[in-house]
């Protein structure tokens, strides 16, 4: 039986939402992405994620064909 990841390092971070690993560091270290540190290992918790990406779907809406934001 697979244990199921409660956290994820930076790299892991990056593939699963498709940023580069140097932006989700700078996310972490600029404290708008939720982390915990242990020693030199830098931890994004898999429900902290969730709940960042679910607070930034509304903040920064894909721009339209015309330049304006995309109705829903």
């Amino acid at each position: 039986m697979a244990i199921e990841k409660m956290a994820y390092s930076i790299q892991e971070t990056a593939e699963a939402i498709g940023l580069h690993p140097n932006t989700v560091y700078e996310l972490v270290q600029q404290g708008k992405l939720p982390a915990l540190k242990l020693g030199r290992k830098i931890l994004i918790s898999k429900l902290e994620l969730a709940k960042w990406l679910a607070g930034q779907s509304n903040t920064n809406p894909p721009a339209g064909p015309t330049g304006t934001a995309a109705a829903n």
